[in-house]
Parts: structure tokens; sequence; C-alpha cells
């Protein structure tokens, strides 16, 4: 069984009924760094002190995309007492021969599970740069996800990607880090079947909004890298910014039972439980 698939298997068994709480986090290493190792190490305990359901990795963790730097990855993760899911990111498939490896260790790039009241969709969302713009999922991603969401009996609904949607150029100056290339496909897909909540990394910050009435959430401080426009810690006055900012962080979420969704913000090294951004 591809990994990916077992751990699924893993969530399903152990659900239950009440709110449900998972960690994401992305860009851990987009290449080797044994500084983004050692953050990336820490958050993971971060994240095992909140017993969660799970914990998703949303890309860039294994850059290139060869076999060793799986390997690599999983040494890292392999103490979790949680199931954890891989997400494909761009640097995952830098390799040529990354998406032959990316299918042999964890299985096909879009894949499905049920955790407890919520359905979860991952997607291939690693994205390409093009004349036209930033593509992110294409139409053959886009179509797992309308007959997944559409064959799903579960009331709640979430999608994890790697690269989020352009979001009128929100993330300037790096418009593309969100694509705009189908775009407007996928968010009527968002509204046509009701999905809650979009985790997603690629930008490497953290940041937070709705929109028509979906929860984005973008959790790109994984190790990797931050982006230097964005002012993270080192912003003046108690809990600034409220909403989105550079720093190495994962980010703990939780949905109801009546598909409510809160986030707090597990910034690395931070004492076990604080979080001194949250929303929700």
């Amino acid at each position: 069984m591809a990994r990916n698939a077992e751990m699924a298997a893993r969530i399903e068994a152990a659900a239950g009924a009440g709110p449900l709480t998972f960690v994401v986090a992305g860009d851990s290493g987009a290449w080797p760094d044994p500084t983004a190792d050692a953050i990336l190490a820490a958050l993971l305990g971060q994240a095992a002190a909140l017993s969660p359901a799970f914990f998703a990795n949303l890309g860039d963790f294994a850059g290139p995309g060869t076999r060793e730097r799986h390997a690599h990855y999983l040494r890292l993760v392999e103490a979790l007492p949680c199931p954890d899911v891989c997400v494909v990111g761009n640097h995952d498939l830098d390799d040529p021969g990354g998406r032959a490896v990316w299918t042999a260790v964890h299985g096909p790039v879009e894949f499905t599970f049920a955790a407890g009241h919520t359905r979860f969709v991952a997607l291939d969302a690693a994205p390409r740069e093009t004349p036209a713009g930033t593509e992110g999922p294409g139409d053959a991603a886009l179509a797992y996800l309308d007959r997944t969401l559409a064959a799903a009996d579960e009331p709640h609904r979430v999608v994890l990607m790697h690269c989020p949607p352009h979001a009128g150029g929100r993330f300037a100056p790096h418009p593309q880090w969100g694509f705009s290339s189908r775009e407007r496909e996928f968010l009527g897909l968002l509204r046509e079947h009701r999905v809650g909540l979009v985790c997603c990394a690629h930008a490497l910050f953290f940041d937070t909004w709705m929109q028509e009435g979906t929860r984005f959430v973008v959790s790109g401080g994984g190790g990797t890298a931050l982006c230097s426009h964005f002012r993270g810690v080192c912003a003046p006055g108690e809990g600034v910014p409220a909403d989105r900012g550079a720093l190495f962080h994962a980010v703990a979420l939780t949905i109801g039972a009546d598909g409510a969704v809160g986030g707090r913000v597990l910034q690395a090294f931070d004492a076990p439980g604080r979080a001194r951004i949250a929303f929700g």
C-alpha cells in the first residue's frame, strides 16, 4: 500500500464524532538544509504535544524530489505519534524523476480520506509558470475534486494543496505565489460543494482570509525560508501582525461538529500550547 493510502486508512480508523484537530505546515525542505530540518523537528514536537488526528505536510518537503530526499523526510517524521500525509509541491518535482519517485513512495498525487464529519481532498497544485500566469491544479485535478466532493457524504469539506489561488494579488510583491490559471473554475467548485477550508503553502509566510464562505490558510513557514517583504515577529505591538506575517510555524486547525473552523499558529521553538496568532 502506498504511504498516503496507509496514513489515510489510519486516520479514518481512529476518527471520532467530536471536534477534529489536525496540524498543517509546508515548505519545510525545498532543498537540503540542516537548519530547516531543525525547525521542522521543533514544529513536529509542538504538533505532537496537541495529540492531533494527523499532520499534513503541504509540499516542498523533499526537494528536489529524489528517493534519498524522501527517505530523509520520512526519517524526520517517523517519531510522530499521529499519522502524517504528504501533499506534492513544485520543488518535490524538480528532479527529472521526481514524479515517478513521488508515486512510488506516496502513491497518487490526488487522494482523499474522511476524518469523522469531514472529507479531505488532496490535490496536485504544484505551480507551473507560463506566459499566461501561474498554473495551479490542472483540469484532471479539478475533475478529481469535483467528483470526489460530489460523492462525499460528510457535511464538512477541506482541500489540501500546495499553491494557493491568486486571490486578487494578495501576495504582492509576489503575485506569482498564487495561481491565476483556472482560479475561477477552482473557486466555483469550492462554492458548489460547500468547502469550508482550504489549506495551502508555497507563499513563504502565514496568512489567512475568508472568501465567499471559505476559510483559506497559507502555511509556508515550515523551515525552508521566509519572505523578507512581510513583517513577522519583529512587528511592533502585542499580537501584531494579527492576521499574517513571516515566521517559521505550523498551524493547528480545529473543525467543530457544526463546521466552525478555528486555528492557532504554532511558532517554532515557542512554549508548548502557546499561540500568539489565533483565528476563527
